[in-house]
């Protein structure tokens, strides 16, 4: 029996499941603009007290559209709880924020504490609203 090697069916799924955000489609419509996200290490310093929701993205994908509007439709309940920052793909100097987060799938999204230091991740892929609010915390 031929078994495929674990590291190359890792590869495979991973491009499968990066290729399911990577479809041009007509982008979706902006309610509020997004906090641009600098490299980690170009912003020391916190712009707020409030922990972050880092939502890294492909603005392009289907996926992340869906998963964008999502986090948009919850900016009340979001609101003095989180700062949610968007890292996408096209912007390239957001590479450092992919790698310093280990984001291999995307959507994905990583709240972190003000200094930027994880404290939990949700699993790669769309969440809903009420997965969102548990990932978030009271």
């Amino acid at each position: 029996m031929n078994r495929v090697p674990s590291l190359v069916l890792v590869t495979v799924l991973t491009a499968v499941g990066a290729a399911a955000c990577t479809r041009s489609e007509a982008a979706a419509p902006v309610v509020a603009a997004p906090v641009a996200a600098a490299a980690p290490a170009a912003a020391p310093q916190p712009s707020s007290p409030l922990p972050r929701l880092v939502f890294f993205m492909n603005p392009n994908g289907s996926p992340c559209q869906a998963q964008d509007q999502i986090l948009r439709g919850m900016t009340a309940q979001l609101a003095g709880r989180v700062q949610v920052l968007y890292v996408k793909t096209t912007d390239p100097a957001a590479g450092p924020w992919f790698e310093h987060y280990g984001i291999r799938g995307i959507p994905s999204l990583v709240l972190t504490d003000a200094a930027g230091n994880e404290l939990r991740r949700a699993t790669p892929g769309i969440q809903s609203a009420r997965q969102v609010l548990a990932l978030v915390g009271p």
